[in-house]
């Protein structure tokens, strides 16, 4: 894999060159000089240097300085200290010199060819670390300064070091082949000069770069007759070594995770200072010390690589299997998989799915002529890129259609029906509603008096949007209407129903077919899409296509909150392409002034502000530590569990603070003695239709749910499964069924699988449970809650939460989708509402959990109090401030008006003219 460490100074860079990368001490396979380096990249012809790196070219080029020339090319910058007005210090950043790419191989390669002593292996890497940094150059970018983008160069230099061995652990150095890339912070632009480097185009390509290298790394290794499995980490690993092995020639990683475990932070930039800080002081180790060690310990585990070259020499000799993936179908592997969650994707992400997708049966140059040819003939449309992208993104023709198409539903149903009341009958039947807010009769008299097929209601959190939602169903079933809810998710429909609303998920409704009967008496149906920011755009193309001539659709949302999983924003596309909307920005959730001014801000974007605000009252508590963090959410949680929920960003802290919650729980006696071990079922949301059709991506023990069946397999709709083997090679599973069956298929031949992971739960008399699946029997929705009553032989019974609080009992051996209720993540948090909320928010996630949605959804959540604990309160509130919206193909002004609509878009009298040719002026950048 590829990392890329921050940037290093010129002091830094220089030191490193001395005492690591040219170092005798990191090579022990290969003594007898100092390791000399080599350079590559387009600047390095350029610069006049090549072959092996002397010590005075790579300090020039640490200086900013031409190698060859000693000219200077970067303007450079010394640290200097400055007083601050306030009386601190700030001391500027000494000059870049560059930053340290390491491309390290899987551990069983390392072992194959260092201990066993396969220098085929070794040139492998080499070749695949070579091509990968090639591509990696491809997204160099200028630093231009300013406001201004950076220029895309596609140009840089680098000086490679390979390595064999990492840094000693208690006396043992353990094979790692690995090699460090010294990418200098110098680039060319077009008109000859030279310029520092715009770094983000390379932590971009970091992910993409490290599949290039993985799969020309495999490609080659398969050619010399080696067989290739998924690690642990799901890096690529020579097949036939031992877990136990890999794991004992791996004392450094292991390391380096004891000591995050210990501090309780993650992510990368944790894991770079876990590793300086376990740094063992510099040890003196001999090449036979070194050997030896690595010997006995090959020895103690059966001398596995000397049995692992030997069958690869014997498998390489024998006739090659032909390969089953080509690139066309790696290509379109990546296509199906990306642009099912997103509508414009960067090309890197589609070369890196389809790498992975072509793993050892295709090379990279192969996959990169085909996207190319598939891009010529449009299978793949060009959108441009960001003012900061560092890469060029694309669409589908599919999803471009698409997205018309809903606008022009939109467009087309402009002042194109009739008012379900006139705006008098619709302002008597609002203001009958006494115990309405203004605001809220405003909507319904708009809603009721609109004269457009597609109407929008915009409901910030906490407006009162049930009780208008029931006020405009009365209103239109009086006119004559037949009112129908749904909504993406079975919560949200259930909330529909509590406003009197007949309602089902949207999933239902377009599973039925058509709607509509040739021999049935036309009848007037006005259809609410609640939660629809959560509707991709395939999905409202459908609902949109299904309305009859009498039909209409209110389109009801908030385009502040969660976003859904497929590609597409068309709630927020719709009202920026002129939908008239109707506003619900009154929250009146929160009882809290204070509260309710921090959740005004969240709601209007003006996140920092929100934050501040939040701190300035109190609810925001810092602690560092990990561990220590989500004990004390646990503690404050059982101190006063009535009516409170936390919300975390992801499904892995959401488990720990469970497990932390339920420890106090038992501290304080709030959970019975009767605990019971149930083995439930936790989607893998990780897949997608794509990844359900390729057999390596499933693992033995995974349980699927087959929605559709399948009679030519014997699989009965509904039924479950259990995967017993996969052959990836031949794309087939085996999975054994409910009867005790077996059965062996293509997943390229089903549809509609869902595909789970077994896990163990205790669970108590007094516990809080949440749903992860609806269950129609039962009469529950995904994400209800409740608390466990008793439990007896297997049987669960649940108070279930909810103005209908019931009791429910379920047979945990035929129903397993439920988990602990304590802590939800925040996308299962959007629709619910609680006294009091405590937030987990740590600020060394990523931006897909921590960000703007999170924190609004999160915090308005709450009517009484709402609390957020996180490892950095400074810079919690520039963190939640990232914007990830969903993508679209079609880019509309926002806020525009409906006169701007009709002008912009050619709409004469009651109907957009010609869409083919109004909808040519929208920003689709090809």
């Amino acid at each position: 894999m590829l990392t890329i460490s921050k940037p290093l100074s010129s002091g830094q860079a220089q030191s490193y060159h001395k005492l690591e990368f040219t170092s005798e001490t990191q090579n022990y396979y290969k003594q007898g000089d100092a390791v000399r380096g080599e350079w590559q990249g387009q600047l390095a012809a350029r610069f006049g240097v090549s072959g092996e790196v002397s010590p005075l070219e790579f300090s020039r080029l640490a200086e900013g300085k031409n190698p060859t020339t000693d000219e200077q090319m970067v303007r450079h910058r010394a640290a200097m200290e400055y007083k601050n007005a306030d009386g601190t210090t700030t001391k500027s950043v000494e000059h870049r010199a560059g930053w340290d790419a390491t491309f390290s191989a899987p551990k069983s390669v390392s072992l194959t060819a260092l201990v066993g002593g396969d220098d085929r292996v070794r040139e492998a890497h080499r070749a695949a670390v070579t091509t990968a940094l090639d591509e990696l150059e491809r997204y160099t970018q200028a630093r231009i300064g300013g406001n201004h983008p950076a220029e895309n160069t596609g140009k840089f230099i680098a000086a490679k070091f390979e390595h064999d061995t990492a840094r000693p652990v208690d006396g043992y150095a353990a094979p790692q082949l690995h090699t460090h890339a010294v990418i200098f912070n110098v680039t060319e632009r077009a008109d000859g000069t030279t310029r520092a480097v715009q770094p983000q185009g390379l932590f971009d390509s970091q992910n993409f770069a490290t599949a290039v290298y993985q799969s020309e790394l495999t490609y080659r290794l398969t050619r010399l007759g080696y067989e290739i499995e998924p690690g642990r980490s799901g890096a690529p690993e020579i097949k036939g070594y031992s877990q136990e092995y890999l794991d004992a020639s791996s004392p450094r990683s292991r390391q380096i995770k004891e000591q995050l475990e210990k501090t309780g932070h993650s992510g990368p930039e944790a894991a770079q200072i876990a590793a300086h800080s376990t740094r063992d002081r510099k040890q003196t180790l001999t090449a036979e010390e070194v050997l030896s060690a690595h010997r006995e310990m090959a020895a103690s585990f059966g001398d596995q690589p000397q049995q692992v070259i030997t069958a690869a020499r014997v498998r390489a000799n024998e006739e090659q299997a032909e390969r089953t993936t080509s690139a066309k179908e790696a290509v379109t592997f990546a296509r199906d998989k990306i642009f099912e969650r997103e509508a414009v994707a960067d090309e890197r992400m589609i070369l890196r799915d389809a790498l992975r997708r072509g793993m050892g049966e295709t090379t990279y140059r192969d996959i990169r002529v085909e996207f190319n040819q598939r891009r010529e003939i449009g299978d793949f449309s060009f959108v441009g890129g960001t003012k900061h992208s560092s890469g060029r993104s694309f669409t589908t023709p599919e999803t471009i259609a698409a997205e018309r198409a809903n606008i022009r539903y939109v467009l087309d149903g402009r002042n194109a029906v009739e008012p379900i009341m006139s705006a008098e009958s619709a302002r008597e039947h609002a203001s009958t509603k006494t115990f309405l807010s203004e605001t809220q009769r405003r909507v319904i008299e708009q809603v009721l008096n609109s004269a457009d097929r597609i109407h929008g209601l915009q409901g910030l959190a906490g407006s009162g949007k049930t009780s208008g939602l029931q006020s405009i169903r009365e209103g239109a079933e009086s006119a004559g209407y037949k009112v129908e809810g749904f909504a993406p998710t079975s919560k949200a429909a259930g909330q529909l129903r509590e406003a009197g609303i007949e309602a089902t998920t949207l999933q239902s409704f377009l599973a039925r077919g058509q709607n509509h009967s040739s021999t049935e008496p036309p009848t007037r149906h006005l259809y609410m899409l609640d939660e629809s920011s959560l509707a991709s755009t395939k999905q409202m193309r459908s609902l949109l296509g299904r309305l009859g001539p009498n039909d209409r659709v209110l389109v009801i949302g908030d385009t502040r909150q969660h976003q859904g999983v497929d590609a597409g924003r068309p709630f927020q596309q719709m009202q920026e392409a002129g939908m008239q909307t109707s506003k619900l920005d009154k929250i009146m959730r929160q009882k809290d002034a204070e509260l309710l001014k921090a959740v005004q801000h969240l709601a209007n974007g003006e996140t920092v502000k929100g934050i501040a605000m939040l701190a300035e009252q109190g609810r925001v508590t810092e602690i560092p530590n990990g561990h220590d963090r989500i004990a004390a959410i646990a503690r404050d949680y059982a101190a006063n569990p009535k009516n409170t929920i936390i919300v975390s960003p992801d499904n892995r802290s959401r488990q720990e603070i469970n497990e932390a919650v339920r420890t106090e729980l038992r501290k304080g006696g709030r959970l019975a003695e009767d605990g019971q071990v149930f083995r439930i079922l936790t989607h893998r949301s990780d897949m997608t239709g794509a990844d359900r059709t390729w057999a390596a991506r499933y693992n033995a023990g995974d349980v699927l749910q087959y929605t559709a069946g399948s009679k030519a397999e014997g699989i009965e709709r509904g039924s479950f499964s259990t995967v017993q083997s996969v052959d990836a090679r031949a794309n087939t599973l085996t999975v054994s069924l409910e009867g005790g069956s077996t059965v062996t298929y293509d997943p390229r031949r089903l549809r509609g699988v869902n595909v789970f992971r077994e896990v163990e739960r205790e669970f108590a008399t007094g516990e809080r449970v949440q749903f992860t699946a609806p269950n129609k029997d039962l009469g529950v929705a995904n994400r209800d809650l409740g608390t466990v009553v008793s439990l007896e032989d297997g049987q669960v019974t649940l108070q279930m939460d909810g103005k209908s609080a019931r009791p429910v009992t379920f047979d945990t051996a035929e129903f397993r989708q439920f988990d602990h209720g304590y802590a939800v993540t925040s996308h299962s948090s959007q629709g619910l509402t609680a006294g009091r909320v405590l937030a987990h928010m740590d600020t060394d996630s990523s931006r897909g959990l921590i960000n703007d949605r999170l924190a609004y959804v999160a915090i308005s959540r709450a009517s009484d109090d709402a609390r957020i604990y996180t490892n950095n309160a400074e810079t919690l509130g520039e963190r939640l401030a990232s914007d990830i919206a969903k993508t679209a193909a079609v880019e509309f002004p926002k806020l525009i008006s409906a006169g701007q609509a009709q002008e912009s878009f050619g709409i004469s009298g009651s109907r957009a003219v010609a869409p083919e040719v109004e909808l040519e002026g929208f920003s689709l950048g090809i």
